[in-house]
């Protein structure tokens, strides 16, 4: 595989273009395509990676192909290649198969905190002075991507069951809740698809909760901050109990790879976290703008509840992530949100679905208006900027495309 030709479908993406720079590296001829340009296909061009956002008959012309999830059957590249008989691999597949390149592959999977887990974990083991790289769906210090080193730092998705593309030799799970269930319909559906990727590792760590419980009796190292050896010198940058259980593991995973602890303190003490994870970005006619991930009802409350409490007062920007999760989660999202005071709900950010595969934000709104009277609905830019209040904070919360207005209302003041 690491000796051919390819097409990255769907390039622009944190995951895709590591795969396609690693490609690179390799000496493969790689080609790349996206709907629009990003900050990753400025990357991916600056490597003289040949990328585009149309249709081009030159690019069929490779050994096999990597798409990610949002790439349709009806793509115009996908029904090329399937005429041609062009091997398609899902970006799961691929990176599967690069990982077996790897010494010692750690995979860390759960609904929340695998991004932050995973780049703990990756610069412990940097700081160490391991041969060590990463695959994380988020930016992170010094990545690096290097076939042959000695560990692979993997965040391991669990939509559609893309983690179980991965053999790790140490399996990690945060914690497990009702996420994604547009793929797997059922709690019970998603339980039973954890326990699988648990058991494909030899060793295994789980932070110790009530969303774990159902994985006892699987060999399982449980984690919990108390029980976590040097955990009291801990003095962490990152807010938040929940960056706590965060930390917790990344130590447990460290210490079980003979991490001394003075180098598991230092690097955990001066972690200042990822981008768009509590990140301040700037200041906008004297208030302070910050931006957060967090789309899954219990993110959102975690996330919320520790900002309001360091941010008396401040506004709340949140941008719901597909329809399908809105409308699946509806209770919970409600339950959070209605006691949010200075609450606006921005237009949905719809990612690879369409309208018909759930509730829109403004449906959110809708239902939310009765038990929250002051929330309101902006759709742009400058709906959002008509309904600012003239208080010291704001966070804009969501795993869409909420970042932009927030950077935009920095650089407009």
């Amino acid at each position: 595989m690491l000796n051919n030709s390819v097409l990255m479908l769907g390039v622009g993406g944190v995951s895709m273009h590591q795969l396609a720079l690693c490609f690179k590296k390799c000496g493969m001829v790689v080609f790349g395509y996206d709907a629009k340009h990003s900050v990753y296909t400025d990357i991916i061009e600056k490597e003289n990676i040949p990328f585009t956002t149309h249709f081009k008959r030159d690019f069929l012309n490779v050994d096999f192909c990597v798409k990610t999830a949002a790439i349709k059957e009806n793509n115009k590249y996908v029904i090329a290649l399937k005429k041609l008989g062009v091997k398609i691999l899902d970006r799961a597949e691929a990176l599967g198969e690069i990982a077996k390149n790897f010494g010692c592959v750690i995979a860390v999977a759960g609904t929340h905190g695998k991004s932050t887990t995973s780049a703990l974990i990756y610069e412990i083991l940097r700081e160490a002075g391991k041969k060590v790289s990463c695959h994380i769906g988020a930016d992170v210090f010094m990545p690096r991507f290097e076939i042959g080193d000695d560990f692979l730092v993997v965040e391991a998705c669990e939509y559609n069951k893309s983690f179980l593309a991965l053999h790790p030799n140490i399996s990690v799970v945060t914690n497990v809740e009702a996420e994604h269930l547009d793929s797997y319909k059922t709690l019970f559906n998603l339980r039973l698809a954890f326990k699988m990727f648990l058991n494909r590792a030899q060793t295994r760590f789980v932070y110790k909760e009530k969303s774990t419980q159902f994985l006892n009796g699987h060999n399982v190292n449980f984690v919990k901050c108390e029980t976590v050896e040097g955990f009291a010198k801990i003095k962490p940058k990152l807010k938040g109990e929940y960056n706590l259980k965060n930390i917790s593991l990344a130590i447990a995973v460290c210490k079980h790879l003979n991490v001394d602890e003075k180098t598991i303190v230092k690097v955990v003490n001066s972690f200042a976290g990822l981008p768009r994870r509590y990140d301040y970005i700037g200041t906008s006619l004297g208030r302070k703008v910050y931006i957060d991930y967090a789309h899954h009802p219990t993110e959102v409350k975690a996330f919320v509840s520790t900002f309001l409490k360091e941010n008396k007062g401040a506004q709340i920007i949140f941008q719901p992530h597909t329809y399908s999760r809105t409308k699946m989660l509806l209770k919970e999202f409600l339950a959070v949100l209605k006691n949010v005071k200075n609450l606006i709900i921005y237009k949905e950010y719809p990612a690879r679905e369409k309208p018909n595969a759930g509730m829109s934000a403004h449906e959110l709104y809708l239902a939310l208006k009765p038990l929250n009277e002051n929330v309101k609905y902006c759709a742009n830019f400058k709906s959002v900027v008509e309904n600012l209040l003239p208080y010291s904070a704001i966070a804009f919360v969501g795993a869409g495309d909420i970042n932009l207005v927030a950077q935009k209302l920095v650089e407009n003041s």
